[in-house]
């Protein structure tokens, strides 16, 4: 078995970035590049405060604070190399196998849901980040592969948008689609329930996806703090955790969930054009449940 080294990670994500976080200045106290990459993943793996963080690393707050907006740019402009929904056929193919060996739901290429970061708003900014029973909260949508590889992610909306309007501004909780499958609300049938069962089963993923990215980086969950930064600042921030997720799992840097699972307290939505997707939600449950499993 093959053993992985964070630092072997980290001194990769180091050169993707170093031209952009490392000093041109011929000063002989300038922080090198690597001790500010570091010091900003420590915050993400903690959520500890910047003047603890600058403690540690021999720098005051306001240069910890300087590290973190110029890691933070330098670390955006990667994210899109390391998130990415699959385009080619037998991606597509790999990772509905991988999503049907769970239990057997058929044509899936991703599961998606939204999870809450809290942080501290702006006094002018409050009232449309607040959940009425969560705080101050940015609501973050992702889309997970089998394997917990994120493939895709919005981190622009407040914490009081519904989960299914952030879905409807993108293109049960979520209204069903021809191309989104949500649980039937009272099964009667055994193909239903089964169909319940696989749904629940295949689902889980994006919540193990949920729950292994805010062990890693403990600074997007309550544990760790509300975040003290502006919307858009909080927002890069998870962009770039759920990219740094992705590179671990490359890296096959595995982590034990530590975190306790979130309340969900959002009420069911249909949404507005559901008839063609419970069609295709019945003719699934009728072709891969009414009858024994067939493989893939």
């Amino acid at each position: 078995m093959t053993t992985a080294y964070p630092g072997t990670a980290i001194y990769e994500l180091y050169q993707e970035i170093r031209d952009d976080i490392d000093t041109t200045t011929a000063r002989s106290h300038a922080v090198p590049g690597l001790l500010k990459l570091l010091t900003v993943l420590q915050f993400f793996a903690t959520g500890t405060f910047q003047h603890v963080l600058g403690g540690n690393s021999g720098v005051d707050q306001a240069t910890v604070s300087g590290h973190l907006a110029q890691v933070l740019l330098a670390l955006k402009k990667c994210v899109w190399k390391h998130i990415a929904f699959p385009t080619g056929e037998e991606e597509w193919r790999r990772i509905k196998q991988d999503f049907y060996k769970i239990a057997g739901m058929p044509n899936v290429l991703g599961a998606i849901d939204c999870t809450h970061v809290a942080f501290t708003p702006p006094a002018d900014q409050e009232l449309q980040y607040r959940n009425r029973k969560m705080g101050y909260l940015l609501n973050v949508q992702a889309v997970c592969d089998a394997n917990l590889r994120i493939l895709d992610v919005v981190t622009r909306y407040p914490g009081s948008c519904h989960d299914s309007y952030i879905l409807l501004n993108r293109d049960a909780r979520y209204g069903s689609k021809t191309w989104l499958l949500t649980l039937l609300a009272m099964p009667r049938s055994d193909a239903e329930k089964q169909y319940n069962e696989a749904h629940i089963s295949t689902r889980c993923t994006i919540e193990r996806t949920f729950g292994v990215l805010k062990s890693r980086f403990r600074c997007l969950h309550i544990s760790g703090g509300s975040l003290q930064y502006s919307p858009e600042k909080v927002a890069v921030i998870v962009l770039v955790c759920c990219m740094l997720h992705n590179i671990a799992l490359n890296h096959h840097l595995d982590i034990e969930i530590v975190v306790p699972p979130e309340v969900d307290i959002t009420p069911l939505d249909r949404g507005s054009d559901v008839s063609r997707g419970n069609a295709v939600r019945r003719q699934v449950i009728q072709e891969f449940f009414s009858t024994p499993r067939q493989p893939l």
